[in-house]
């Protein structure tokens, strides 16, 4: 609690004294607002009294009291504006690091986080005006506290109220649990209508849902998605709402019997007019305070529990970033292990990756088949760092994995991806971002984009490097799936001397023809590299292109079934010599 708060504090300080000093003026003007029964009370007493100096005393102060009232509202609420856009942009811009900083993939497939960043999303603003909530939590306080020391000067007989008004504040306990619980539930439903959202809106999921006539399915799947997200929210404020009234009914039926004794009392000299006037003007201030109190208390929570996950964030990212200090060597002379690496998906009931052992030398092309779904994807997550092993070691040259430094590390790989990124910029952009020092450099892209064999893909484009990607920009060009590919193998040759180089599934989208041909083509540029002894990773699961590896390792189930050569491997008539003969013949047969 007290760290989140001083986050709150810190943030809105650090963005701008002036402006976080300026927004404490409303909480002198709502003093001064809980002041205004007792000028009244004065004015009454002057009047019965035929005290015409007290009436014009107190009047001025009324009218003082109100004016200040006012200027101190526009000045805090002024600040606090231009205060909660400055708060926001800087938690955000600590959102989007903390996201990017994390060194895994794995938060980004985890149902669990992808919830509680979903409530950080539906709570847009909420981080942002967590100063603004917590001043209105110190200004409701304030208030109350005016309020209930102008009663106790004008007669004891209104704490009675205060006393009456406390359900309303035990309340809480349940309205905070019905708010945690509504949260809760509407994470995976909102969840669900972006992901709808998104499909019917992209050019993609736009064009099958016109297809395949799914407009009326997706509409009533949206609907349904919105009800089930907004459902627990309007369940608690519906709630909400009947406790309210309820409590409100038992407090006023209470101030009705409080201000009928005290009336009873002022028509027989008991009580003073005055106090009666007080009483009267600070009922509904008095009502106000266990709600404001009730408010300030969900306020808090509301408040606490967003900046929780806020320090979930936080903590999560320092935990998974963990403590790796070493830096990446310069070159490999032994090579990669793995040493009974297992990996489990969150969630999962069987192990994506099971107990593999196994070496791959320094300087040699490897290529890693298999059938889809067998484990080829995970295994590279786990080498480059992505994924971090349920059990076992990675070993670099002999070194431990885990206690590199994850940058330093990344920073001597390389590749294409089987989900690449598509990105919508200038071609020279799209290729360079493969090596950022190199961005410029045009030399060094053109020869990217041949060892990707993209030069086919580079002269059929209007302006060459300096087409634009993407037809919602000005003068863009859409690419076919096969040439978004092309240019992202190109992207992976950018970086020099890497000492992985990772083509994961990288020519799903070609023919088995021009696959081998690439690989060819990858396999004599890995060859070059082995000065530095760098590992290339070949991964597919056409059985056809591999040849040229110098190491063929065949996963299944998560396993590895077999090592060795392509002859070694046809000669011992095992598993690859089996799906090798099966995909041969399907092609002689197509």
């Amino acid at each position: 609690m007290t760290r989140g708060l001083w986050m709150v504090l810190s943030a809105s300080f650090r963005e701008s004294p002036r402006l976080a000093l300026s927004c404490l003026a409303e909480t002198v003007g709502r003093l001064l607002t809980a002041a205004i029964p007792l000028f009244l009370g004065l004015f009454a007493a002057g009047a019965i009294a035929a005290d015409r100096r007290q009436m014009v005393l107190a009047l001025l102060a009324l009218v003082a009291a109100t004016g200040v009232q006012n200027l101190l509202q526009l000045i805090g609420t002024n600040a606090r504006i231009a205060l909660m856009e400055r708060v926001g942009f800087s938690f955000d811009v600590q959102v989007a690091e903390l996201v990017a900083k994390a060194p895994t993939l794995e938060h980004l497939e985890t149902p669990d986080y992808l919830d509680r960043t979903q409530l950080l999303r539906d709570a847009e603003g909420v981080l942002g005006g967590a100063f603004n909530r917590l001043l209105n939590i110190v200004n409701h306080f304030a208030y109350a506290a005016g309020v209930l020391i102008v009663a106790a000067s004008a007669d004891w007989r209104l704490l009675l109220l205060v006393v009456v008004g406390l359900p309303r504040l035990l309340a809480t306990r349940w309205t905070n649990r019905w708010g945690h619980a509504a949260e809760e539930q509407s994470a995976e439903p909102g969840r669900l209508c972006k992901h709808l959202l998104d499909l019917v809106t992209s050019p993609a999921g736009a064009a099958e849902a016109r297809v395949f006539g799914l407009q009326s399915e997706l509409r009533r799947r949206i609907r349904a998605g919105v009800v089930a997200w907004q459902a627990p929210v309007v369940t608690i404020a519906r709630k909400q709402g009947l406790l309210s009234a309820a409590l409100s009914t038992i407090f006023f039926g209470a101030a009705i019997g409080v201000l009928a004794w005290m009336t009873y009392d002022a028509l027989h000299g008991r009580t003073p007019v005055s106090a009666l006037v007080v009483a009267v003007a600070a009922v509904s201030g008095l009502e106000t305070v266990s709600t404001i109190v009730t408010n300030a208390v969900l306020d808090t929570t509301r408040l606490l529990r967003n900046v929780s996950r806020f320090v979930w964030l936080q903590d999560y990212t320092r935990r998974t970033t963990g403590d790796g200090t070493a830096l990446a060597p310069e070159r490999l002379s032994v090579g990669i292990t793995l040493e009974r690496v297992r990996y489990r998906y969150s969630g999962a009931k069987a192990d994506a990756v099971a107990d593999v052992d196994l070496h791959l030398p320094a300087g040699s092309v490897v290529a890693l088949v298999g059938e889809n779904g067998t484990g080829k994807s995970t295994l590279v997550k786990l080498l480059t760092g992505m994924y971090q092993p349920t059990s076992g070691r990675v070993l670099v040259d002999g070194a431990d994995l885990a206690a590199m430094e994850p940058v330093a590390w990344r920073s001597r790989l390389s590749g294409a991806f089987q989900d690449f990124a598509d990105f919508e910029l200038v071609v020279r952009e799209a290729v360079g971002l493969g090596d950022l020092p190199a961005l410029d450099d045009e030399a060094r892209i053109r020869q990217a984009v041949r060892a990707g064999s993209a030069d086919e893909v580079l002269s059929a484009l209007p302006s060459g490097l300096a087409t634009q990607l993407g037809t919602t920009w000005d003068d863009g060009v859409e690419l076919s799936g096969g040439q978004r590919q092309r240019l992202a193998i190109a992207r992976g040759m950018m970086r020099r001397r890497p000492l992985i180089l990772v083509l994961d599934e990288p020519t799903s989208a070609l023919d088995a023809t021009a696959e081998h041909e690439l690989f060819e083509r990858y396999a004599d540029a890995a060859r070059e590299a082995r000065s530095v002894g760098a590992v290339t990773i070949l991964v597919t699961h056409r059985f056809s292109t591999v040849s040229v590896a110098d190491l063929i390792v065949v996963m299944d189930q998560g396993r590895v079934t077999e090592v060795g050569t392509h002859t070694e491997l046809l000669a011992a008539d095992g598993q690859y010599a089996e799906l090798f003969e099966l995909q041969a013949r399907a092609y002689r047969l197509s």
